[in-house]
């Protein structure tokens, strides 16, 4: 009796077993992709394979900007294949005719986003993460970098806290930049020195905005797309910290007489120490720049 029970619970338990496997079968192992501001690639990896057998994969991608805002959902999207081996590697998500990567919905990504993914075999598997150009997490540059180099001096007459010169005799201001539009999240330098011996060191872009000012010249690159860059931020003056500034640069083409500047800059008390209007460098050139994929119309302003 005891023989027969053992008999009837191997069986039971074998056909358990069987029934079981195939719950654990089918599987993604790996899942990898190349992606770009323009498009990506896809691959995976399976086991436990049945040979002949058309298996599905669905994957998604998610889009996070890196300046904020609502994640994108890219997908879910499927492609099938046939199984060839028990185990198979390499398996490729399908390319558009004569292309060599799959692009994203809606064309070129224009901003800077950090992306993730995951893929599975059937619904029935656990999802697993894309590994995107190395990681589960990548950040694609995608977005329009504008920049503005330069320095120089200019002669003027200033007002302000700090008696740097005898009343209304003319001071050379100089300065050396780069900084970028719509901050943070750039290395931004700026330093200005004048008489006394006085500087400013910006540690903080606050403001950064580039736009292309149509009662201006054209900057030396058009394509840069603006030629005027109003900025604020945050500093030390004559190494003590808490002081400010406002200014506005501008790129009015070649040789650089026609660039202009101006400026105010403020102790921790709020007090202005430096400030003229807008005026014309004397020395130097100040330069607009853009560096990424995304394109801007250019910035040629009527009658220039």
């Amino acid at each position: 009796m005891i023989k027969k029970h053992l008999a009837v619970f191997g069986l039971v338990l074998g056909l358990f077993v069987m029934f079981a496997n195939p719950a654990l079968a089918n599987e993604l192992t790996s899942a990898t992709a190349v992606a770009d501001c323009t498009g990506y690639t896809l691959s995976v990896n399976a086991t436990d394979l049945s040979v002949g057998t058309t298996y599905t994969v669905s994957y998604t991608f998610t889009l996070t900007p890196t300046a904020g805002g609502a994640p994108i959902t890219v997908g879910p999207f499927t492609f099938m294949f046939m199984a060839t081996s028990v185990t198979q590697t390499g398996i490729t998500a399908p390319l558009p005719p004569g292309a060599t990567e799959i692009p994203w919905p809606g064309g070129t990504l224009l901003t800077n986003y950090t992306v993730t993914g995951s893929a599975t075999l059937t619904a029935l598997n656990k999802p697993v993460p894309i590994t995107i150009n190395g990681s589960t997490s990548v950040t694609l540059a995608c977005g329009i970098q504008e920049r503005m180099t330069g320095g120089g001096s200019v002669i003027v007459d200033i007002t302000g806290a700090m008696p740097v010169t005898v009343n209304g005799d003319p001071i050379k201001v100089t300065h050396g930049f780069e900084i970028h539009c719509n901050p943070p999240n750039h290395n931004d330098s700026l330093e200005i020195n004048w008489p006394g011996p006085h500087h400013f060191h910006l540690e903080t872009l606050t403001l950064g905005t580039c736009v292309c000012n149509s009662h201006l010249l054209p900057p030396e690159h058009p394509d840069a797309g603006f030629n005027e860059f109003i900025g604020a931020g945050t500093g030390k003056l004559d190494g003590t910290t808490g002081a400010s500034i406002v200014f506005d640069f501008t790129d009015q083409g070649e040789p650089g007489t026609n660039d202009t500047e101006s400026m105010t800059i403020f102790d921790s008390s709020g007090s202005p120490v430096l400030s003229f209007p807008t005026t014309n460098i004397t020395f130097g050139n100040q330069q607009a720049h853009r560096q990424g994929s995304g394109k801007v119309p250019p910035c040629n302003p009527p009658g220039s």
